[in-house]
């Protein structure tokens, strides 16, 4: 019996992540797909599945592609203003590029260090990212506290780091943790299972 039961937690530890795995891919593959799918002719769409999901690839390749020499660059920097200048809609843009950008490259300057607040109360701790100063037009009014330095920390959610929670909080209430960024952010992605001390 116990060797049954060992063989069935074995299966499930192999098995269950696999799984899990194949149907987020699945997921992402078929939404791609859908969502591409419907700036297509439906001719097209119908005779070819799959062909939304091609297209995404194809655009994304040919835009790295582009945008590797000085030409492509340009126009890139060209669009990128353009948008920029647009009232709300360059506001958005701007912040969703700077977000994706620190996601996707979470090793990158825009998070300054790994730290340790007490989140959501007190005697609770939560792994946060220090992203710089707050605004200082708004702190003072906001606590009125103008000798109080306060920085910026994001602190995201587990298991999915995209979303989260940006915080103002006393210098002085930080720990600083020895851990790189892409360490930290290991640890939260993975529930604390994952350890930065694991490779």
């Amino acid at each position: 019996m116990k060797k049954l039961r060992t063989a069935m937690i074995t299966g499930v530890l192999v098995l269950a992540p696999l799984m899990a795995t194949i149907n987020i891919l699945r997921w992402l593959i078929v939404n791609l797909d859908a969502t591409v799918s419907q700036y297509l002719p439906a001719k097209i769409t119908q005779d070819y599945p799959g062909i939304g999901l091609a297209a995404v690839f194809l655009l994304i390749l040919i835009t790295g592609i582009v945008t590797q020499n000085i030409i492509g660059q340009g126009l890139v920097n060209l669009l990128d203003s353009g948008v920029k200048k647009l009232p709300l809609v360059g506001s958005i843009y701007t912040t969703i590029k700077k977000f994706l950008a620190t996601i996707v490259n979470p090793g990158s300057d825009k998070f300054s260090g790994v730290v340790l607040i007490q989140f959501p109360r007190g005697g609770v701790y939560s792994i946060g990212f220090r992203t710089g100063k707050p605004d200082s037009r708004i702190i003072p009014k906001a606590l009125d506290d103008e000798h109080a330095r306060f920085v910026n920390v994001f602190v995201p959610c587990t298991p999915n780091p995209t979303s989260g929670f940006y915080l103002w909080v006393k210098e002085e209430d930080l720990i600083a943790l020895d851990l790189s960024v892409p360490e930290a952010f290991k640890i939260v992605v993975s529930m604390g299972i994952i350890t930065g001390e694991e490779h």
